[in-house]
């Protein structure tokens, strides 16, 4: 099955993988980004579905 990533395109993904596998799999850490589906946070165990469209975004911190 295949998601979209903007900025990445078109990834094809293994059936029942979670948001997690596919953040590693581009090279994130997971505790540096939040993923989206439609402007809406996704957990990071969820499950992807075939034509998802994501968007990941990158946290910055600083003090």
């Amino acid at each position: 099955m295949k998601v979209k990533v903007e900025g990445e395109g078109e990834i094809e993904v293994q059936e029942n993988s979670e948001v997690s596998s596919l953040v590693n799999r581009l090279g994130y850490h997971l505790d540096s980004v939040i993923v989206l589906e439609n402007e809406e946070p996704l957990p990071i165990d969820s499950n992807l579905e075939d034509g998802m469209e994501l968007k990941i975004i990158s946290v910055v911190s600083g003090g």
